[in-house]
């Protein structure tokens, strides 16, 4: 489905703003699933299910899932099932899940609207790339043409960003707005659309086939690092479990050393069940959006975001302090610094 640039307002209170209805809030939380009791001497028995969306800074979650990463601290990490991009925000606001892999800016939609859950790190950096046909060369190129991503997602603020520091609006584009990655990809390659903000593997894929032009990559205007999907925790596990919270960091830590040792094997092990893509895209993507749960010195560049949410009318709060909390992060860190010391993609200051 087609959301135009004016329904802007209408996606927010349908996606979010209505999922925290307290009728049903009560509903969803009644099916969510239960917490288990942890057995003595450990966390056996629990399992805990994270929403997720669809790119590559979802694979420290993915690889840990398909090779139970999880159980050597006791538990079991299960990557749920989630329709649309736009559904994780819903899936962790409601506590239909206890974690999520998401992207930032959907995150702060979902909380300045009350959900109550905090991002204590980062699960994957850089990789949101615009790709447009190859007569568009430049975004003042992009005048009148039709341009396809997600709503409220990091792929929706970059062109927002990009667009300002052009000069331009979203007056001067035709936002097209869809439900997931393959439909985005295909309206791209079918040319319903004339440019489309991505993420890998599918970005990779969409100017490979069309021998496409990327006008941005985010690191010319954001600097290298820049994150996109980030861990958020519900504000109750992090009071009641906290040491789980830890170990589930620890978990993302090895997995970060795992793909960034052999992308390949991590490839393998997530194409199909996660990336509907073929391999030689997913392995030439590898580069664009790696892994990096060490995000602590890009908590300014998240809060920035939100000012141009604030202009884009998808918020009309400020971020408070609590919405992000790096001190379990910091804690792990400092415990067990030789997972730290061996990623790559890491706070060195």
């Amino acid at each position: 489905m087609f959301y135009s640039r004016t329904n802007r307002r209408r996606f927010l209170g349908m996606s979010l703003g209505a999922a925290m209805t307290p009728s049903l809030l009560s509903f969803l939380s009644s099916c969510a699933p239960g917490k288990k009791p942890a057995a003595s001497g450990g966390w056996d028995g629990r399992e805990i299910k994270f929403a997720h969306g669809a790119g590559l800074c979802n694979m420290p979650l993915f690889y840990s899932a398909e090779k139970e990463l999880f159980a050597k601290y006791g538990f079991k990490g299960t990557a749920a099932l989630t329709p649309m991009p736009a559904d994780v925000a819903v899936q962790l606001a409601t506590g239909q899940v206890e974690m999520a892999v998401i992207p930032f800016t959907n995150a702060i939609a979902a909380y300045t609207q009350g959900a109550s859950f905090q991002v204590v790190a980062g699960s994957g950096v850089e990789g949101l790339v615009i790709v447009a046909k190859p007569e568009i060369k430049s975004f003042a190129d992009l005048k009148g043409k039709k341009v396809a991503t997600f709503q409220a997602d990091t792929l929706d603020v970059i062109v927002y960003d990009y667009l300002k520091k052009e000069g331009m609006t979203y007056d001067d584009v035709e936002m097209v707005y869809l439900g997931d990655s393959t439909e985005l990809l295909n309206a791209y390659l079918a040319g319903q659309v004339d440019a489309v903000s991505h993420i890998e593997p599918y970005a990779t894929k969409a100017k490979t086939q069309t021998n496409g032009n990327i006008l941005g990559n985010g690191v010319d205007i954001y600097g290298s690092g820049y994150p996109d999907c980030v861990l958020a925790v519900r504000n109750e596990i992090i009071e009641s479990e906290p040491e789980m919270v830890k170990d589930v960091i620890r978990v993302f830590f090895e997995a970060q050393y795992e793909i960034e040792s052999n992308f390949e094997g991590a490839a393998q092990a997530t194409i199909d069940k996660y990336y509907k893509t073929d391999m030689e895209s997913l392995l030439a993507s590898a580069q664009a959006q790696p892994p990096g749960v060490d995000v602590r010195d890009k908590r300014n560049f998240m809060y920035e975001r939100a000012e141009s949410m604030k202009e884009l009318n998808y918020i009309n709060t400020d971020l408070d302090d609590n919405f992000v909390n790096f001190s379990l992060l910091e804690e792990v860190i400092a415990e067990s610094p030789e997972l730290w010391e061996r990623v790559k993609v890491k706070v060195t200051a």
